[in-house]
């Protein structure tokens, strides 16, 4: 996916982007596969973070569950390697058990700081 347009709103405590979609083999995984069948492809979509939303210096973690983005090049192109290698038939529900697999196995999840501070 291509992040953009990150942004904070200090106020209301809450850091937002933009996200894209980038289409790859193997893809895609978990509850987004149905969504993606009813929107055109590649999918764009806003998140947000707010309080509790927390960085490393590869990762982006919403705070409180729903997501995390991961940006270092080793994780990413780890998984991009993972997703290739995916059986056509292997669910979607596996896909996505396979990805976070991976990304415990590789040490993926760093301790973040809060952007907002501790509570």
């Amino acid at each position: 996916m291509k992040v953009t347009d990150i942004s904070a709103d200090l106020a209301q405590r809450c850091i937002s982007a933009e996200v894209e979609e980038i289409p790859t083999t193997g893809f895609p995984v978990g509850s987004l596969y149905e969504f993606s069948m009813r929107e055109p492809s590649p999918m764009h979509w806003s998140i947000m973070g707010g309080y509790l939303t927390g960085f490393s210096d590869h990762t982006w973690h919403m705070g409180y569950g729903g997501w995390s983005i991961f940006f270092a090049p080793a994780i990413v192109e780890g998984i991009v390697s993972l997703a290739l290698r995916f059986p056509d038939n292997l669910e979607p529900f596996q896909r996505y058990n396979e990805v976070l697999d991976y990304l415990k196995k590789h040490q993926a999840y760093q301790p973040t700081q809060r952007v907002f501070g501790e509570e």
